[in-house]
């Protein structure tokens, strides 16, 4: 299961779910600098792994040896307690350290508040996106609390909204993948960018890079929207 943009921001229930493996990223709603991939591994995976008749093709990514060589027993390892371990790779000590504090932020906020967050800070986007008369995708019935893509109006080219809302107004968005790049924006509600100090900003700079580009809304319509969803939530 893919949660890169999801653990931390929504609420995964891995082994509820039944889920074998889960991986994600340090950088996104945890919240720490990129550089770290975090698996979760259930027991029939593990088992898996055990029965498979080929060597891995890789050592650094070979789960069976951090298990082996690295993982405690408490922690479903293989190494026993007070035992030497040796880790398949060098440890990148200053990340581990950078996501051991954003883990502590997290936990000091609460679960049910961070989630809470960053399903108030969605709804506020929205409601500001619409305002602005543009159009939401995908249905939101199964949109991502974490992550907005919005269509450009008719003949702007996202990558020039996204430029000049960069150049122009110093915020960072990013455009649609692959055969969406140049009709849809993505815009994140992740960790800190899940509050009114970035959807605010964000939601002002749109309207004014698409207001160069052509395309009039209401002035203040959508920072009026959004705020009024901050607000109630307040």
């Amino acid at each position: 299961l893919d949660t890169v943009s999801a653990i931390a921001g929504i609420d995964v229930r891995t082994d509820e779910w039944g889920v074998d493996l889960n991986m994600t990223g340090s950088q996104k709603c945890l919240g720490a600098p990129l550089g770290l991939g975090v698996v979760g591994v259930s027991d029939r995976a593990w088992e898996a792994m055990e029965r498979r008749r080929t060597l891995a093709k890789s050592y650094a990514y070979d789960l069976l040896q951090w298990r082996k060589t690295w993982l405690p027993e408490a922690r479903g390892g293989r190494v026993a307690a007070g035992a030497p371990r040796s880790q398949p790779v060098s440890i990148p000590t200053h990340l581990t350290a950078a996501m051991r504090a954003a883990v502590e932020i997290i936990l000091a906020e609460g679960l049910r508040h961070r989630f809470a967050r960053h399903a108030v800070a969605a709804a506020a986007l929205r409601a500001g996106l619409d305002a602005m008369r543009l159009e939401l995708f995908p249905d939101l019935a199964i949109a991502s609390n974490t992550v907005t893509c919005v269509r450009t109006p008719h003949g702007i080219d996202a990558r020039a909204v996204v430029t000049t809302m960069r150049d122009h107004y110093g915020i960072l968005v990013g455009t649609g993948l692959d055969k969406l790049r140049t009709g849809t924006l993505r815009i994140g509600t992740m960790s800190l960018t899940a509050s009114p100090a970035y959807i605010l900003p964000t939601l002002s700079a749109l309207e004014l890079a698409l207001r160069e580009h052509g395309y009039k809304s209401e002035p203040g319509a959508g920072l009026a929207a959004a705020q009024s969803i901050f607000a109630d939530a307040s």
